[in-house]
Parts: C-alpha cells; structure tokens; sequence
C-alpha cells in the first residue's frame, strides 16, 4: 500500500496570470516613461493627439490595459481550479487588477474635473 502524498502543483492559470501582469506592467511603465521623455523634449511639454509619438502612446496604454484585463480573468480562473495550489492566482489576480483599477481611478478623476 503506498501512502506517499503526491505534493499539489501550482495552478498553470496562476502562472500565467502573473507572468502576464508582470510583462504587461513593465509594457505599461516602459510607456509612462517614454510619455515622459517625449514630453520633456517636445517644447510646451504637450503633443498634438495626431502625433504618432502619441498614439504610440496611447495604443502601448490600452493594450496592456486589455492584457491586463485578460490576466485579471486567468487569475480568477485559476483560483476555482480543483485541487491545485492558488497562490500564483491570487498574486496574479492582485497585480492585474491594481493597474486596472488605478486606470480606471484616474479616468473618473479626469472625468470629475473636466
């Protein structure tokens, strides 16, 4: 009779939902740095909404919002995943959605002064 316990695994869901949120995030601030460093070299410190530096930009900004929203949903995912361990998908879940919510802060705070 064999009664060695086989060790529980690490949700593959988690693993993924936190690489994401990693990658996306370092996406997210590679893009918040670069809108920096054009905004010190362009006099006036403001681009026209045509200029293809900002649509770079903006374009960086929502795709690693809506990867971030994907990470957020494997996070969630993973942590309704039978008999696997749920650390990774909540560390995942955390890190996805803390950008989402602070984008999402700083929009209805945009919103709230305009």
């Amino acid at each position: 009779m064999n009664t060695v316990a086989t060790p529980i695994k690490h949700s593959g869901l988690g693993i993924a939902s936190t690489v994401i949120a990693v990658l996306a995030g370092l996406v997210m601030l590679g893009a918040i740095f670069y809108a920096g460093y054009v905004g010190m070299n362009e006099p006036g410190g403001q681009l026209s909404e045509t200029d293809p530096r900002a649509i770079t930009i903006g374009v960086l900004m929502l795709g690693s919002m809506a990867v971030l929203l994907l990470g957020a949903i494997l996070g969630i995912a993973g942590l309704f995943v039978g008999e696997r361990k749920r650390v990774f998908s909540w560390i995942g879940l955390v890190l996805n959605a803390l950008p989402i919510l602070g984008g999402l802060a700083l929009i209805l705070l945009g919103l709230a002064m305009s």
